[in-house]
């Protein structure tokens, strides 16, 4: 998506430039920049106004100046694809902040031809690449195009939840998806800080028609993907007798906790708690008892009551089951309308969404 990354003085010298691994460009950077800084030069001289972008043949080239130093810089991003150009202004910024933050000292002096020093910025450059993923972009696109499992990716803007970037091969409810994604994330990162002390990596939801909504949180993105898998539990699952009888199990829970003692639980779950949707817990299993997560597990209701809605708004589908991943542990809710099965393990055993899938199914062929 990053054709290459100039960084230019006043006096047209390229300070650093950086391309892709795969780049095949004529290694003429040093040229390109005395070239772009007069064209630039002459705008702001003949029109007043500085060059914010320009349009080649299939490059698109993005500038962005900075002013504030005795070396006036240059920023120029070029790319073959428009359709990440406000991705890309995103990432612009960042690099301007972080290479006049780094270099602010020789940069505060007349330029004196070194330029040594700055080719250290190259490993800040892929940090800020990775917080904006682009680290995983090209990937994903080329797996929806291949009519893999993956049927969409969107990049938020965290906060707002302005979407930056959109490849779909279905149809993707932009306004539910960012109004309500960044509000889960938000409260599922105080979920699991507040009660874990973890960094959470990644939120999963699972409608009963197997369509997966997986978000990862980076630095400055969001990155929504969407999955369609093959299985279809909504008959069956809806069926179950909690989805019948909805006040039964909650007015016997002996009755209800009985369905789950008997069960044979996968190695990979090391706690186990049932839990009404005002997060009483009224069945727990410490098959791990080196960790005691019943005061975390009330609240993860809230949690489990977003994702809800979210399954209903974006899908119109009941949730299957909702998770979240952080850096020791994964919570996993499944959803059984007035009560919810909450199963704790370590992310190392339950880091894939297919693994997770299978768990849970695992678990609704027991209670059949």
């Amino acid at each position: 998506m990053i054709d290459g990354l100039l960084i230019i003085n006043d006096t047209g010298a390229l300070l650093y430039n950086w391309h892709p691994k795969n780049y095949e460009g004529n290694g003429k950077d040093d040229l390109f920049s005395g070239f772009l800084t007069a064209i630039n030069s002459f705008a702001t001289v003949e029109r007043g106004e500085d060059i914010k972008s320009l349009k080649l043949k299939e490059t698109q080239l993005i500038f962005e100046k900075y002013e504030e130093l005795t070396q006036k810089l240059t920023f120029v991003i070029t790319t073959k694809n428009e359709e990440f150009i406000e991705l890309l202004h995103a990432v612009i910024h960042d690099l301007m902040d972080i290479f006049t933050e780094q270099f602010q000292e020789s940069l505060n002096k007349p330029f004196d031809g070194a330029v040594t020093l700055y080719q250290k910025f190259g490993i800040h450059v892929d940090q800020i690449l990775k917080s904006h993923g682009l680290d995983v972009l090209d990937d994903a696109i080329r797996d929806i195009d291949d009519f893999s499992t993956l049927k969409s990716i969107v990049y938020l803007e965290p906060k707002g939840g302005n979407i930056y970037y959109i490849h779909a091969k279905q149809y993707v409810n932009k306004e539910k998806i960012s109004f309500l994604i960044p509000l889960l994330m938000n409260s599922a990162k105080l979920l699991y800080q507040n009660n874990l002390n973890e960094r959470l990596y990644w939120i999963l939801l699972n409608t009963v028609r197997s369509e997966i909504l997986v978000v990862e949180p980076r630095n400055k993105v969001l990155i929504v993907k969407q999955h369609q898998l093959t299985e279809d539990l909504e008959e069956e699952f809806l069926s179950l007798e909690f989805f019948k009888d909805k006040d039964r199990y909650i007015k016997k829970p002996k009755k209800l906790i009985e369905k789950f003692e008997n069960i044979e639980w996968n190695p990979f779950i090391k706690q186990i708690y049932l839990v009404d949707m005002v997060g009483k817990i009224f069945y727990s299993n410490l098959i791990d008892n080196t960790f005691d997560c019943s005061d975390f597990v009330p609240e993860t209701i809230s949690f489990l009551t977003s994702s809800k809605k979210i399954s209903d708004e974006i899908y119109n589908r009941t949730l299957f089951n909702a998770s979240i991943g952080g850096e020791k542990f994964a919570t996993i809710c499944i959803n059984f309308n007035n009560f919810t099965l909450i199963v704790i393990g370590s992310i190392k055993d339950l880091s894939s969404f297919s693994i997770i899938q299978e768990l849970c199914s695992e678990i609704y062929r027991k209670l059949k």
